[in-house]
Formats: structure tokens, sequence, C-alpha cells
């Protein structure tokens, strides 16, 4: 099996961890700006060709790579929380990486959200879509449609759309509830609506959502806080589901411990 690995160059300590980690690797190449770390020569993150992905950070690090790559994913924590990854740094990499080689690990599907604007894919998150007035304490007004049926409308500070992956992110913070990563559901959060009784909507991940801006002219869309769009009052934001989901590498099914210990609940 060949690895592609993947640092955030960004942590302080990732010359070491990066240098141990590909000492334990039989066959293995470097994305660019991780090969620079170690006076390596890399490739660029899309053209990257390993049967899997090793990421070295954080969330963001795993959620930045799957936006470029859709290729299997094992994260190897090096920054804060690290709920998506599946161990972390200080723990035995050597054994991890060999039970790796030898395919005794689990594939854990996870689905994803298409977003268009205006019939134009933009991109898919694996997280959550947000929706977000584009001015600092501006209210803003938001209609919401499942399947062409007017659902709800209201004026807040935005909208959040999440798979059950982001229920653990994004969408918690604002008490929607935790979804188990592999259901098939999207949740529709409401950010500070004006309204009394607005609630998260949970709905089965097969139907379409239908977006469209009712007060302000302009807001700002954000695919798993890594792509920032501008949206308008003119535009049509559509969200579906992906048609190919990620595939994220487990040695165990450990979701209730990592929310038990990550999240302490």
């Amino acid at each position: 099996m060949k690895f592609s690995v993947v640092a955030n160059t960004r942590h302080s300590g990732i010359k070491k961890i990066l240098t141990k980690v590909i000492g334990f690797l039989d066959d293995f190449e470097l994305e660019e700006n991780t090969a620079k770390v170690v006076n390596l020569k890399g490739t660029p993150l899309s053209e990257l060709q390993g049967d899997m992905v090793i990421s070295l950070g954080g969330d963001g690090t795993l959620l930045y790579i799957l936006s470029k790559v859709n290729k299997p994913i094992f994260g190897i924590n090096c920054g804060g929380v690290g709920f998506l990854t599946e161990m972390e740094h200080t723990e035995d990499i050597f054994t991890a990486i060999k039970n790796l080689e030898k395919g005794e690990f689990l594939n854990q599907k996870l689905q994803r959200i298409d977003t268009y604007i205006n019939e134009h894919h933009v991109g898919s998150a694996l997280n959550e879509v947000v929706l977000h007035t584009s001015r600092v304490a501006k209210i803003q007004g938001f209609e919401i449609h499942i399947d062409g049926v007017l659902v709800d409308s209201f004026r807040g500070d935005g909208l959040i759309i999440s798979t059950p992956t982001g229920s653990t992110s994004y969408a918690m913070s604002l008490g929607a509830p935790i979804l188990y990563p592999t259901m098939k559901a999207h949740i529709i959060v409401p950010i500070a609506a004006y309204r009394i009784g607005a609630r998260p909507l949970v709905i089965p991940s097969n139907y379409e959502i239908t977006a469209k801006l009712t007060g302000n002219p302009e807001a700002v869309m954000v695919l798993d806080g890594q792509e920032e769009l501008l949206i308008t009052i003119d535009d049509n934001i559509k969200f579906k589901k992906a048609s190919k989901p990620v595939e994220v590498i487990r040695f165990k099914d450990n979701f209730f411990e990592r929310v038990r210990n990550k999240l302490r609940l």
C-alpha cells in the first residue's frame, strides 16, 4: 500500500512528528508543502497517487484535504479537538501503520452535501454549509424549502445545513442533536433566529433543500470552514446528498467513546 502524507505545516512540532511517521512507511509520497518541512520532493495535493492519505493535523487539516481529493483518509491528530481523526500523535503510530498496511481497519463511509448556486455545483461539504450575514450584527432574512415545499422563513444571523458528521461541530454549539455519523439525514439549523421557538430540523438526506435570502442583498456561504463564497438575494441555493461518500479509516467503531472523551458530555 502506498500512503500520501499531508501535514499542517503551521504546527510548531510538525517536523518531528512528520519525520517519525515517514520513518515507519515503506512506500509513501509527500504533499508539496509537507515535503518542504523535511527537505524532500513533493507532489501537489490534487495530484497525489497514494492508496490512502495520512492527515497530520486537526479536523481543519482533514477537511481541507477532503475538499481537494477524495481518497480514504486516516487522521492523526496534531491539533486541538481532532474529533474526525482516529488517533493522537502521541500514541503508538508504528503499530497503527502496520495495521493499515495489513488491511486491519474499518472503512467508514460518510455522506457529504453537494452545494449548487443557480444550478452550478460550487463544492461539497463533509461537516456543514453555513449561510451567514455578510455584515456583523446585521440581520438577514432566510427562506427554506424542502422538495419544493416552503418549510420555514425567519430573520437571523444565518443558517446551517449539516451532515451527521457535522452534528458534533458548529451545529452542536447551536443546540442541534448529535447524529450517528452514518445516518442518512441532514440537519437544518437557524443561527440566532429572531423568533421564539426556532429549532433545528432533522430530515432524510434524500430530500432536496433550497434556500433563498429575503432580507439584505448579500450574504456569505462557507463550506466546511474552508471555502467562502458571496451569495446574493437573486441566487437560488440548493443542497443535495452527494453521490459519492467520503471514506474515513477507523480501527474500531468508537464514535460514542470519542463523543464522551472529546466533547466532554
